[in-house]
């Protein structure tokens, strides 16, 4: 029995050290691991800096280049879209009603001073594409000489 408390005493001496030494270990390696996940938060952080920045000045380059084409690309596109719904509607009355599509499409073409020849179907919708966009056009020339009445008297009577 003497045997067994000296034993459990000297276990709880050198296992308070051994756990002691198990310890620092422990914080040690807690210390390298958290020293290595700043590290890579940093790394994580300097890179989405730099992609930023690297986004900033690609869209610095580029906005004053859309800017420009923007005012010129909107009315084109919202021209072929109307153009793609005249064409989806002028089938749907061609496979519903029996009418013409290419005749209909036609009509919506104002006259020109020279009298088109039949064409293509493709030249068509490019022929009721450029009309419709000449027809947007047209109709922001006259808000915009509106707007420059509307706002003439602020300009000092200029």
């Amino acid at each position: 029995m003497l045997g067994v408390g000296i034993a459990a005493v000297v276990l709880l001496i050198f296992g308070a050290g051994i756990l002691r030494l198990i310890g620092k270990i422990f914080f040690l390696a807690l210390g390298v691991v958290m020293s290595a996940a700043f590290f890579a938060f940093k790394l994580i952080c300097i890179f989405f800096g730099v992609l930023a920045a690297l986004i900033f000045i690609v869209l610095r380059q580029l906005l004053p280049f859309a800017a420009k084409h923007l005012a010129t690309a909107v009315p084109w596109a919202i021209s072929a879209l109307v153009a793609f719904g005249l064409t989806v509607y002028a089938f749907g009355r061609h496979l519903f009603h029996g009418d013409n599509a290419i005749e209909f499409l036609e009509k919506l073409i104002p006259p020109k001073e020279i009298p088109s020849r039949r064409t293509e179907f493709s030249l068509l919708l490019i022929e009721l594409t450029d009309s419709i966009h000449e027809d947007i056009l047209s109709r922001l020339e006259v808000q915009i000489e509106l707007i420059r009445e509307f706002f003439k008297p602020l300009s000092g009577g200029e």
